[in-house]
């Protein structure tokens, strides 16, 4: 007969396979539910190895980062708050790329030479991720799958804001231009759009999907200008936007006269471009410190919390923690014209 796993202990105490790890590691867990955990573990003769998980720590000082396109501005205020959070752990971080080599090549190595990792892959498949990582030791980033813990930015809150903004300026008819089919962020900011403009009572279009690259904005463009009397546009990312801006520059179209354009994420990009982005800010220092946070607390380096500095009992980590966003107006956004004529090219 197999051991037990902490898929089993979970499915005996009914809880997640992650509140398992934390209760049995260490982590900030209600007394009540930490007792049940230790009891049901005990009685099925399972074995958490923490010890040989804080030893591996020990030993290899690393922990591992794993991306989807590593040279995307998104990555580098991420990386700022991952950094800040391993190097006070005295932890060394070692960054991989998933699309610069085989999937499985690139993991096995990384699980091989780290003591945990943080994932920030949101257009991996579900299976694919679960088959390949432990909720021991392993912290998503902008994907939330059951059993798991992850560190995602609010994108609801973000959204609303969002069309919100435009639905103010006097803006009627709108669209989202998505990223990927395969994110799982698009499928939450498609969600959350849906529901924000149906709030606001404005006519939408939803348009892609569409490579979530500077290319993927400029093939966005051919799109918008397809669409008559629209005004206003959300786009998945700051890099996406720079590309559909520089496109419609190109085809005499104005920005923000005849366009409004909310990019998302608040990159370097968004205030390098002209005009500057309106953008919602996801805060990507403050969620790579968090999901470091809580790896380092999952291994059981230093207690940890959502907030940094925070450190009481009350202020326990969820499966699931959400950073709000917040929407930051520049130039990009603006009434519509009055007098303007959007016919088809």
């Amino acid at each position: 007969m197999s051991e037990p796993t902490i898929h089993d202990v979970a499915r005996q105490a009914g809880v997640s396979a992650a509140t398992v790890s934390r209760a049995l590691n260490g982590g900030l867990v209600k007394t009540q539910t930490r007792d049940r955990i230790k009891a049901v573990a005990k009685s099925m003769g399972y074995k958490s190895g923490a010890s040989s998980r804080k030893t591996t720590l020990s030993r290899s000082g690393s922990v591992g980062i794993l991306v989807t396109d590593v040279g995307n501005f998104y990555f580098a205020d991420l990386l700022k708050g991952l950094f800040s959070v391993a190097q006070g752990a005295g932890c060394r971080m070692v960054i991989d790329d998933l699309d610069g080599g085989d999937p499985d090549t690139v993991i096995k190595r990384m699980i091989a030479g780290t003591a945990g990792q943080v994932v920030i892959a949101p257009r991996l498949d579900d299976d694919f991720l679960r088959r390949r990582f432990s909720p021991d030791n392993t912290v998503f980033v902008s994907k939330q799958l059951d059993g798991y813990m992850s560190a995602c930015a609010d994108d609801r809150s973000g959204m609303t804001q969002a069309v919100r903004h435009l639905a103010s300026l006097g803006h009627r008819r709108v669209a989202y231009v998505g990223g990927s089919d395969r994110s799982w962020t698009n499928t939450q900011r498609i969600n959350a759009f849906t529901d924000s403009v149906e709030e606001y009572g404005l006519e939408s279009m939803v348009l892609g999907p569409f490579e979530p690259s500077y290319g993927g904005g400029v093939n966005a463009c051919d799109a918008v200008m397809l669409e008559q009397d629209l005004t206003g546009i959300v786009i998945f990312n700051d890099l996406m936007a720079a590309g559909l801006l520089s496109s419609l520059k190109e085809r005499g179209r104005k920005v923000p006269e005849d366009f409004s354009l909310i990019g998302i994420d608040n990159s370097v990009l968004s205030r390098a471009v002209r005009p500057s982005l309106t953008t919602v800010d996801v805060r990507q220092e403050r969620l790579g410190a968090a999901a470091m946070r809580i790896l380092i607390d999952m291994l059981r380096e230093f207690p940890a919390s959502a907030d940094p500095g925070a450190g009481k009992e009350s202020d326990r980590i969820p499966e699931r923690l959400v950073i709000p966003e917040i929407l930051l107006t520049r130039g990009s956004t603006a009434p519509p014209s009055k007098n303007l004529d959007q016919g088809t090219i």
